[in-house]
């Protein structure tokens, strides 16, 4: 050992000292990007998931914390594949998603995009976060669709909070009438107590012009004000005249 290396700190060190500087919203902001190359030349795992918590903090003035996110975002991409697994590993522990996931998205395909979410949002469902909100966020964001993630995203309209089954909800309208119709009318019954569901999932219904087949007793008797059903089983607004 030289003597230069019993005064130099270990890599863990330098890590955290830079991930503080990043992390420090009323710093320097000279200082803060500083220490956010540092952590792209150095370039490890580690490092990285500590660059990421940039993207949890916000500065003032509000075009500075654009400016910044948007160079941090642009280093992480051109680093390619290396920086996929600590941006999966992001998204499956922390709550600020939003730069995050547009990060994976700009850094891959979109058939690899929907394959890591896809393992996110499982994840969630298997181990689900302390708050609502990354998961809600994460279906809204998505833009993508893959059988694996329509199977995926409809194992959420029986999650506890609203939330997450309206986003859920929302991405299954925007697929085609086969399945979502039928998952949405589940969801519906399943949602006897949350009111905010059950309107969402009319509201959207008499927007589609979808019908409820094969449902109709069911959902006749538990209809709320407002809303009725046409003899062949679409749903329409009281008063709208369709």
């Amino acid at each position: 050992m030289d003597l230069f290396s019993l005064f130099r700190s270990s890599p863990e060190k330098q890590i955290e000292r830079a991930r503080k500087k990043v992390r420090e919203p009323h710093g320097d902001p000279a200082t803060r990007m500083n220490a956010a190359h540092r952590l792209v030349e150095m370039g490890t795992p580690e490092a990285l998931l500590a660059l990421l918590d940039r993207f949890t903090i916000n500065v003032s003035p509000s075009d500075q914390d654009e400016q910044e996110k948007e160079e941090v975002l642009s280093w992480i991409v051109q680093m390619g594949e290396k920086a996929v697994p600590p941006l999966v590993q992001f998204l499956k522990r922390e709550r600020q998603v939003y730069w995050v996931a547009r990060t994976l998205r700009e850094t891959v395909k979109e058939e690899e995009f929907a394959e890591k979410i896809n393992g996110v949002l499982r994840d969630h469902w298997e181990n689900p976060p302390a708050s609502s909100d990354p998961t809600a966020q994460l279906i809204r964001l998505l833009g993508v669709r893959s059988p694996q993630l329509v199977d995926t995203v409809a194992l959420f309209l029986r999650d506890e909070a609203d939330d997450v089954r309206l986003a859920a909800l929302d991405y299954l309208f925007d697929q085609t009438e086969d399945p979502a119709r039928e998952l949405s009318l589940e969801c519906y019954l399943d949602s006897e107590d949350r009111p905010r569901v059950r309107n969402h999932i009319l509201e959207r219904f008499a927007e589609e012009g979808w019908s409820v087949k094969g449902f109709r007793p069911k959902v006749e008797d538990t209809l709320p004000e407002g809303y009725t059903l046409t003899r062949d089983g679409k749903v329409r607004t009281v008063g709208s005249g369709q």
